[in-house]
């Protein structure tokens, strides 16, 4: 039987977490911001990501199968450190279709409920279904699109953002 866990990564786990991220860039450059090439750095850049925000990993039996990161820093004004950000929701298609994704996206929605956030905040590229159906069934609400906020460097493709937020006053 398999054993699907969620936790908080620590430090020891960055070198899964870094090799992870590595092949979410690499298998699906369309639907993230950074590049391959962006994440083809030491492990203490991975470290760093996981110390300045909470990232949790989605675990089938012992093997890291997904992550998703909630920002701590990304909205750095005063007046807008009462919205959270989540960066960077990957499971590996090996493990898809067992549930992960959304039990690290309400472990993550918890703790940033914990932290005292009122708001969780996301974007996802244009044509991630999956991911957008995800969002959608968990109550997040599409309120705007950047156009062409992704360009790919391998042919020069436009894609669109659409942005999505959920509400944790009424959670």
């Amino acid at each position: 039987m398999t054993l699907i866990t969620v936790r908080q990564l620590g430090v020891d786990d960055a070198a899964a977490f870094l090799e992870l991220r590595q092949r979410a860039l690499r298998d699906h450059p369309d639907v993230y911001a950074s590049t391959a090439d962006e994440w083809d750095v030491p492990v203490s850049h991975a470290v760093e990501r996981i110390q300045r925000n909470v990232v949790f990993g989605g675990f089938v039996d012992d093997t890291l199968a997904g992550v998703v990161t909630l920002s701590l820093t990304a909205r750095r004004a005063t007046k807008q450190r009462h919205k959270a950000e989540i960066w960077s929701v990957y499971v590996a298609p090996e493990h898809r279709c067992l549930g992960i994704a959304k039990a690290m996206m309400v472990q993550t929605i918890a703790e940033a409920k914990q932290l005292g956030f009122l708001a969780v905040m996301l974007s996802v590229a244009d044509g991630n279904l999956t991911a957008l159906r995800l969002y959608e069934s968990m109550g997040f609400l599409r309120y705007g699109t950047e156009p062409q906020a992704i360009r790919l460097p391998d042919d020069g493709r436009f894609i669109d953002n659409h942005f999505m937020q959920l509400d944790l006053i009424e959670q």
